[in-house]
């Protein structure tokens, strides 16, 4: 790293929170975090699509300078289908920090489920999910 950039922490973040929703944003006035439509499961018409979604996370117990990544993993096969990164410098391991990530439409190319791996300079703190799945089909079946 180069001498401007503080060395990796390697103390290990304590992940409080990790919830996955339609909007994450902080009250300008309040400061008070707000998560608006909190999810962990989408009925879907067909297969393949995709949803725009936030991930919202909270840590603590955290010092120095940390790269975060989010990588999006389909549980099933671990194939990765999207990721973010970014970094954070926390000098208080008594603060808790909050995090908000907007992605794009993710693709959801079958049902099954979905998880957001986080991740602090290489470590994993944990993760959060979705599960994808179509509606039961309400026609005759045939006895």
């Amino acid at each position: 790293m180069s001498e401007e950039n503080p060395a990796l922490s390697p103390v290990v973040p304590l992940l409080v929170a990790a919830l996955v929703c339609d909007v994450a944003v902080a009250d300008p006035s309040t400061g008070k975090k707000n998560l608006i439509g909190i999810f962990d499961r989408i009925q879907v018409g067909q297969f393949p699509t995709q949803r725009a979604a936030s991930l919202y996370i909270k840590l603590t117990d955290a010092e120095g300078s940390y790269r975060i990544e989010v990588r999006y993993v389909e549980a099933n096969s671990g194939r990765q289908l999207a990721a973010a990164e970014g970094e954070l410098h926390i000098s208080d391991r008594r603060l808790s920090v909050d995090l908000y990530m907007p992605f794009p439409p993710l693709p959801i190319p079958n049902e099954g489920r979905y998880e957001f791996q986080i991740w602090a300079n290489s470590m994993f703190l944990g993760s959060a999910f979705i599960d994808a799945f179509q509606p039961p089909s309400h026609g005759m079946e045939p006895h």
